[in-house]
């Protein structure tokens, strides 16, 4: 496969993604929008009984089809000019990944394969995390600090994270429960 039919495939990951998240949220009474400004975040998310209040998620897919085989493993790939916020934020270079996790509440992890969305507040995405750099370290390819990788299929204190968190898959109500509580 080229490059070109990766960022392809990636694209239709990512629509396919997004549509089957807005159609989870739909279900459960909660409505979505893209940002009119690209800020980092996917969609805005609100109750329609309190739309003055919203939260802000991101979304990373991993498709049906694909050349790396796990499917449960996703990145977090800060932007150049993150990074450089980040800098001058004081935050060390293993570090910056943060900043792309902050500008969200809850970031949304869907594995087309196993027809799974795993719906985590931001907070639990950086134990993650920590579990797999702990387990992994940092890799060869994020020695700017710039990415940061989340493999759900890792054993962490001898059960699989998956397990673990196992509250969070399909769990959209946390989201509407955060809205309505606000």
């Amino acid at each position: 496969m080229q490059h070109g039919d990766d960022m392809k495939t990636q694209n239709i990951a990512g629509q396919s993604t997004e549509r089957k998240v807005r159609n989870c949220l739909r279900s459960i009474g909660l409505e979505s929008e893209k940002p009119k400004r690209d800020i980092g975040v996917d969609l805005e998310i609100w109750h329609s009984s309190k739309p003055e209040r919203s939260v802000n998620v991101q979304i990373k897919g991993r498709g049906r089809i694909q050349t790396n085989r796990k499917y449960r493993w996703f990145q977090i790939i800060t932007t150049q000019q993150q990074k450089d916020d980040a800098k001058t934020d004081g935050l060390p270079v293993s570090e910056v990944w943060r900043k792309e996790v902050n500008l969200c509440d809850y970031l949304i992890f869907v594995s087309e394969k196993y027809n799974e969305c795993w719906v985590f507040p931001k907070d639990v995405v950086c134990e993650i995390i920590e579990i797999n750099r702990a387990k992994y370290g940092n890799g060869k390819d994020d020695e700017d600090g710039r990415q940061a990788e989340m493999d759900l299929d890792i054993e962490y204190n001898g059960l699989p994270l998956t397990e673990i968190y196992a509250e969070y898959l399909n769990n959209f109500q946390i989201i509407k429960g955060a809205l309505l509580r606000k």
